[in-house]
Formats: C-alpha cells, sequence, structure tokens
C-alpha cells in the first residue's frame, strides 16, 4: 500500500466522543459534593449580632508554624471551628459565615424560608410589644431632665474651679520656694 493514507473517519469521530465523554465524567467528579442531610435545615437570620471586637487587644498563643499554613487550622484571627478555617480579617470571616460550605458545614441548607402573611403579622405584634415595654418605663419629664443636666454642670464647673485653685498654691508654693 503505497501512495496516499486514508482516514477511518467513523473511528475517529468515535475516538473523539469516547473522550469527551470521558473529561465531563472527570470534571464531574471533581467538583461532586455531598448531598445535603435530608435533616438540614433551612438557613436562619442569625439572632444576635456577630461580635468581631470579642478578641480585640487579647494575646493568644499560635502554634509555630500556624502563619505560614494558610487557612487551614487554628491559627491568628478569626478561627471556624465547623470548617477548621482561619480568616485573617473580619470581612473574609463574615463572607465565610454566609458561604456555602460554612452552611453545609453547619447543617444548613442555602434556602430559605418563604414567609407567610401570618408570620409577619407574629413578628409585626412581637416587635411592637417590644417597642411598647422599652418605651413604658421611659416617659420623659423635661423638668426632670434639665434639673439632673444642670447639676451634671454645675459639678464640672466645681472640679474645674478646684483645679484652678490647686495650681494657684503650686505656684505660690514654687515662688516661696525659689525666694528661700
Amino acid at each position: 500500500e503505497i501512495g496516499r493514507k486514508t482516514w477511518d473517519e467513523e473511528a475517529i469521530l468515535q475516538q473523539v466522543r469516547d473522550r469527551a465523554a470521558q473529561q465531563k465524567e472527570a470534571r464531574e467528579r471533581q467538583f461532586q459534593r455531598a448531598p445535603t442531610p435530608p435533616d438540614a435545615q433551612e438557613i436562619e437570620m442569625r439572632r444576635q449580632r456577630l461580635n468581631l471586637d470579642q478578641d480585640l487587644n487579647k494575646v493568644t498563643l499560635v502554634p509555630a508554624g500556624a502563619s505560614a499554613v494558610g487557612k487551614r487550622g487554628r491559627g491568628a484571627g478569626f478561627y471556624c471551628e465547623a470548617c477548621d478555617l482561619t480568616y485573617k480579617d473580619s470581612l473574609q470571616w463574615v463572607d465565610h459565615l454566609n458561604s456555602k460550605q460554612h452552611l453545609r458545614a453547619t447543617g444548613q441548607t442555602e434556602t430559605q424560608e418563604r414567609a407567610t402573611l401570618e408570620a409577619v403579622r407574629v413578628r409585626l405584634e412581637w416587635l411592637r410589644q417590644k417597642r411598647d415595654e422599652a418605651n413604658q418605663g421611659q416617659m420623659y419629664d423635661i423638668k426632670k431632665r434639665i434639673g439632673e443636666r444642670q447639676r451634671i454642670e454645675e459639678e464640672e464647673r466645681r472640679i474645674r474651679r478646684e483645679k484652678r485653685m490647686q495650681k494657684k498654691r503650686e505656684r505660690k508654693a514654687q515662688a516661696r520656694e525659689s525666694i528661700l
């Protein structure tokens, strides 16, 4: 068979299809995650504020190589026990708390519960009661507040007067010592 080579086009197309299918399977396996557990709860609103100042100005001992490890494990910064990750600043930390990875690790789904009309009414009534309770004990008496403010200002004036008198006494004492 000397001469021009002929190609089996059907065989080549089949090889291309097989290779594409294998690559697709590999990609799917790579990005496959564990299914959401059936008992996972829907995402909920935080009940309390994030306390980002909690460890401010505190000294914490960190393992020797922890700073070079990256995000994995306990290190200096904000640590997530559920995911075993450490973040260097509060923005990354808050982003992580809202991430799919963290929600999955804490047993929550990314879906939100749809609020019903009755749930909204109950929440509004609760907020109204809370506001009324807070305002109940704080009926403002303007004369009482003015009197309180005058008392505070008088106290501040008295303290300033005492400081001035103390400085005068110190100056007189220094003048006597310099004469003697």
